[in-house]
């Protein structure tokens, strides 16, 4: 029993667990035990984000998480997947949910790949992006279903699940 008790480097690492009441968009409510979200803008179509409690360490190798739609809303603009710190959280612009902006954003996206990132999967249309470049991934998602996102930080694989279905690279 003595190796429970044994320091490794893995004995500080703080996984995330709830979201994060001050990592979110304005327009975003999260109930009293954190595990909720809630979009409160009339507006479908304004971007918005929330963060985990904890960043994901890179030092965990792999990660995964699961994400429940329980309301879809009116058109499922919904991404699941993860960002770095740099993305602003009060950006009506973010493009991987404002897909308008996604040309103009080209240039910077291109100077500031390396520190600002995010990549998600969108339940209106089955397509992932990734700083701004969207592709067709799997199948749409409404309400009811569940989205994993698992992160491979070892080989540097990234893939989504549906409904416990692995969709892919």
């Amino acid at each position: 029993m003595d190796y429970l008790n044994s320091k490794t480097p893995y004995n500080d690492i703080v996984l995330p667990t709830t979201w994060d009441i001050e990592e979110k968009s304005p327009c975003i409510d999260i109930d009293s035990s954190r595990l909720k979200v809630n979009y409160t803008n009339l507006d479908d179509y304004k971007a918005a984000i929330v963060r985990a409690n904890h960043p994901i360490p890179s030092q965990c190798g792999i990660f995964y998480f699961e994400v429940k739609i329980i309301f879809k809303g009116e058109n499922g603009m919904i991404g699941i997947g993860y960002c770095t710190k740099q993305i602003d959280k009060k950006k009506d612009d973010l493009t991987y949910i404002n897909r308008q902006k996604h040309n103009e954003n080209k240039d910077y996206e291109k100077n500031n790949r390396d520190e600002s990132r995010e990549c998600g999967y969108h339940g209106d249309d089955g397509y992932s992006f990734c700083s701004g470049d969207g592709v067709r991934y799997g199948p749409t998602f409404t309400s009811g279903d569940i989205i994993g996102c698992y992160l491979n930080f070892i080989s540097k694989i990234v893939f989504y699940t549906k409904n416990g279905i692995n969709l892919g690279n």
